[in-house]
């Protein structure tokens, strides 16, 4: 029997033990997703849980209630009165509370929920968080986890003597860390010049994306081609864009804009960028011929600094050059066949804007349906007039291009904020004139990029094996419109599709050719007071971050690629190596530490073997 001491509480001992049995769990579903995608891919998290539940149970029920890491740490689970932990208590312990009632219920849950607000977010997290805090101290109160409770086991410090377990236990554990951490780090030097761009390891070549590949040669068509083709179809046509500051995408653009089918039958751009309040110097500028283009590029520098409805300054390259090639088609072009280029974005004047002001701009749904609004009131003023050019491009950025989604019967959804970004507010007003159209792209925004591609950069690799062409398909009858939603970091609901979301897909361009531009000729010219003194409207770290871009840029364009996948490689493919690798030590120092291992971090205490 154990002495009275068995109970006290072993909070560090436990801790790298279950930090050593996490990342073994970690590295042997690693790779055995590796070597399994290789035919069929499944979500690594899946695989991770299961392994959990196999791993624990097996060890417990086949080796005396120890894992790999209770041998390494000499600990021990048996049953509250000290003996044998039974099958069921096992069972009990591992599958039905923590796999189930651990794992799987609150995944299921958090899978199941649509989050519409930051609110909604947080207010979970915090949930999450307390739940955690909570455990915590039901830990140190009543010296065991509510698993344990459930199925009346407990932790106990017990030696394991027979060396041989021991000796087999630490060596399964160093051969399986120390693999992974070479393979982590094999992918890394072996493609070092895409570690920003690509996810790494990528997609696995497979029956499922050769079938993908397929689709898209037999099924696709050149994406200007296919833009045109909606326009048979619908009126307003909505690119969804990439990230703001993407300049390729603007290659693309302005093929749609500058073919003769679009002045000719078209004839009508909106854009998300550009208040409102400057339609009249837009105009003006789109449609005056310039002396020379010196000249060009002041007018151009300023009408973008000083038109943006959200911030004091707009610096992305790819609307100054995108400015001056609409001035370029409209002065030499017919009066007929100019395009009219319609600002969307909130009413704003920084003329007169104020600290106060500012915080009191429309902003969320308020600002979708301002924009929305204004595009409806043009469209339908058009086609009262009977215009002949009454179709429109719609420029919109991620989910200001989310489509209205209904459920199966027809009926609206509450997904993304009841529906109140601008072109699902479109689709809802003008009902079978609205298509949208997203382009291929990595994820949006820091939260984002630490959780891999669409579909896991099965997308991308189908487009690599089928040679990476541009391309445009409709999602409806496409295998890619039946794969899970996944754009969107809140909304996981295996219910919803992209063809739920959006008409169709563009792919421009792989990921590793996307170029950011930032800064434009004459951007800072007589302007860098201006900038200070709107920017302190925000605040005043948002000034000072402005006055050390003011001293750094200066006025220069800055080109480089989008670390798309940097983030994720980062974490998973240099942090976790180096934990593994931390802890791949201390199973070594536990190892050798033949005479009361980690004495100088729990209790000395004295058991008895229950062998």
């Amino acid at each position: 029997m154990e002495s009275q001491n068995i109970i006290k509480p072993m909070f560090w001992r436990r801790f790298f033990s279950a930090l050593i049995d996490l990342e073994f769990v970690y590295c042997a579903a690693f790779l055995t997703h590796l070597l399994i995608s290789q035919w069929f891919y499944y979500d690594f998290f899946i695989g991770f849980a299961f392994c959990c539940v196999i791993y624990y149970t097996v060890c417990y029920l086949f080796f005396n209630g120890r894992t790999l890491a209770k041998s390494i740490t000499s600990l021990q689970v048996v049953s509250t009165g000290n003996n044998k932990a039974t099958a069921k208590q096992i069972v009990t312990r591992e599958v039905v509370c923590i796999f189930f009632l651990a794992l799987l219920l609150p995944s299921y849950i958090i899978h199941r929920i649509h989050f519409y607000t930051k609110a909604q977010i947080w207010s979970t997290l915090a949930v999450l968080i307390i739940a955690a805090i909570i455990m915590l101290v039901m830990f140190f109160i009543l010296k065991r986890p509510w698993w344990e409770l459930a199925s009346s086991t407990k932790t106990i410090k017990n030696r394991e003597k027979r060396g041989l377990i021991r000796f087999a236990s630490f060596l399964a554990t160093a051969i399986i860390f120390t693999l992974t951490i070479y393979i982590k780090i094999s992918y890394c030097s072996d493609d070092r010049n895409h570690f920003w761009t690509r996810n790494i390891p990528e997609y696995p070549v497979n029956t499922e994306t050769k079938m993908y590949a397929d689709f898209i040669k037999m099924h696709s068509v050149n994406p200007v081609d296919y833009v045109f083709r909606l326009f048979e179809k619908y009126d307003l046509v909505v690119l969804d864009e990439r990230l703001h500051p993407e300049v390729t995408q603007y290659e693309l653009i302005s093929k749609i804009v500058g073919d003769p089918r679009f002045t000719e039958k078209v004839g009508n751009l909106y854009t998300e960028l550009i208040s409102q309040t400057y339609q009249d110097s837009l105009t003006h500028y789109l449609n005056t011929a310039f002396p020379n283009e010196d000249t060009l590029n002041k007018a151009t520098a300023w009408l973008e600094t000083n038109t943006d409805g959200l911030w004091p300054i707009w610096g992305n390259t790819n609307l100054f050059d995108f400015l001056k090639f609409v001035n370029k088609l409209n002065t030499h072009a017919d009066d007929s066949l100019k395009i009219n280029w319609y600002c969307t974005d909130i009413p704003m004047d920084w003329t007169k804007m104020t600290a106060s002001k500012y915080q009191d701009l429309p902003r969320k749904e308020k600002r979708d349906k301002i924009m929305a609004d204004r595009i409806t009131s043009i469209y339908r003023d058009k086609a009262a007039k009977n215009e002949k050019r009454r179709k429109g491009l719609v420029i919109m950025n991620w989910m200001h291009g989310y489509g209205l989604i209904r459920d199966r019967n027809g009926i609206k959804t509450g997904h993304f904020f009841n529906n109140h970004y601008t072109t699902a507010i479109l689709m809802d007003s003008l009902p079978g004139k609205v298509c949208n159209v997203i382009i291929n792209r990595g994820p949006l925004g820091l939260y984002t990029t630490c959780f891999g591609p669409a579909q896991h950069g099965k997308w991308d690799k189908a487009f690599d094996i089928a040679g990476n062409p541009d391309a445009g398909f409709d999602f409806e009858n496409s295998p890619f419109g039946n794969d899970n939603f996944d754009d969107f970091l809140w909304n996981s609901s295996s219910e919803l599709k992209y063809k739920d979301v959006f008409t169709g897909f563009i792919f421009y361009k792989p990921l590793e050719q996307h170029i950011q531009k930032d800064g434009f000729l004459y951007m800072l010219y007589n302007f860098k007071d201006t900038l200070l003194r709107r920017s302190s409207c925000i605040s005043e770290s948002y000034k000072e971050g402005n006055r050390e871009y003011i001293s750094y840029n200066n006025g220069k364009t800055e080109v480089r690629d989008i670390p798309y996948a940097l983030y994720y490689n980062l974490i998973l493919n240099v942090g976790l190596p180096i934990i593994i690798a931390i802890t791949l030590l201390l199973c070594l120092l536990a190892y050798i530490t033949t005479v009361k291992p980690y004495k100088y971090l729990s209790d000395k205490v004295e058991v008895t073997n229950i062998n």
